[in-house]
C-alpha cells in the first residue's frame, strides 16, 4: 500500500475515522439518538416552561395594560367553596347584631336578594357581638369568606363593618382576588339592604359599580431571560457528556475483550 502524506493523508484519516464513528453510532442507536436529540428536548422544555408561565398569568390583570377598566356591577356574594383552602363545612358569611330584629330582617334580605344565587340559611351564622365573631373565627379558622358587623345606633342610623382575611393566599402561584371577590360583594349587599330597610322600599333599585385602577402592564417573569443562557450552556454540554459516557463504555468493553483473549492464549 502506497503511503501518502499531506492533504491526501488528511482525507484518508478523516474518511477512516468517519466510517469508524458511523459504524459505532449505528451499533449504539440509542446513545446516538440521545446525543442528537437531547439538546432539542431541553430547549423545547424551557420554552414549555415559559408558555406555562404566560398561560398561568393570563387571567391576572397585573400583566395587562388597563386603560379603561370594565365596571364590576353588583357582584354577588360568592359561595364559600370558591375560597382557596376553605374548610368544610363552611359559611358564605357570618354576622353580628343578632339582638336587633331590624338587623335580622336586613340579613334575611341580603340572603334572599343575592344576585343569581339566594344564600341558604345553612350557609350563614349569626352572633350577638363582634367579639363573639372574633372568638368563633379564632376557634374555626378558614371556615368562612367574611363577616358583617351591624350596629343599630338610632332608628334611622345603622352602621356596618366588613371583616375579611387580608392575607395574600395563592394556589399554584395564582393569588386570590380578595377585594372584588369578597369585600366589595359584602359591602354592596349590606348597603343595598340597609337603604331599603330605612326607606321602607323593599324593591328599591340599587345599582353600584366599581372599577379597577387603570395601570400599565407589569413585566412578566421570563424564564428564558433569567436562566436561559445557563440552561442553553448545560444543554450544549449534555451532548458531549453523553458522547464521553458511551466512549468510555466502549473502551472498557474493548479492554475487557482484549483481556479475555490474552487469557485464552
Amino acid at each position: 500500500m502506497k503511503l501518502v502524506s499531506g492533504f491526501p493523508l488528511l482525507i484518508q484519516q478523516f474518511t477512516a475515522l468517519f466510517k469508524k464513528n458511523l459504524l459505532l453510532a449505528w451499533r449504539n442507536k440509542w446513545g446516538t439518538c440521545v446525543q442528537l436529540f437531547s439538546s432539542f428536548f431541553f430547549i423545547f422544555l424551557i420554552f414549555c416552561i415559559q408558555k406555562a408561565l404566560e398561560v398561568r398569568s393570563a387571567s391576572s390583570t397585573d400583566y395587562k395594560s388597563i386603560e379603561d377598566p370594565a365596571p364590576l356591577v353588583s357582584p354577588p356574594i360568592p359561595p364559600c367553596e370558591e375560597k382557596f383552602f376553605i374548610k368544610q363545612p363552611c359559611y358564605d358569611f357570618v354576622w353580628s347584631g343578632d339582638g336587633s330584629s331590624k338587623i335580622r330582617n336586613i340579613v334575611t334580605a341580603i340572603m334572599a336578594n343575592n344576585p343569581g344565587r339566594p344564600i341558604p340559611a345553612t350557609k350563614v351564622k349569626s352572633f350577638r357581638t363582634s367579639a363573639d365573631v372574633d372568638e368563633w373565627l379564632l376557634n374555626n379558622p378558614m371556615t368562612c369568606s367574611g363577616a358583617l358587623h351591624f350596629l343599630e345606633r338610632e332608628a334611622t342610623v345603622i352602621s356596618y363593618g366588613i371583616q375579611t382575611n387580608s392575607t395574600a393566599v395563592a394556589k399554584r402561584k395564582q393569588y386570590e382576588e380578595r377585594t372584588f371577590k369578597f369585600q366589595i360583594s359584602l359591602q354592596i349587599a349590606a348597603e343595598r339592604e340597609i337603604v331599603r330597610s330605612l326607606i321602607g322600599v323593599p324593591n328599591f333599585s340599587w345599582d353600584v359599580s366599581f372599577k379597577e385602577f387603570a395601570h400599565p402592564a407589569r413585566e412578566l417573569y421570563s424564564a428564558i431571560k433569567q436562566v436561559g443562557p445557563t440552561f442553553f450552556l448545560a444543554t450544549a454540554m449534555f451532548g458531549f457528556v453523553v458522547s464521553n459516557v458511551f466512549f468510555d463504555r466502549r473502551e472498557r468493553t474493548q479492554a475487557s475483550r482484549g483481556n479475555d483473549n490474552d487469557g485464552s492464549l
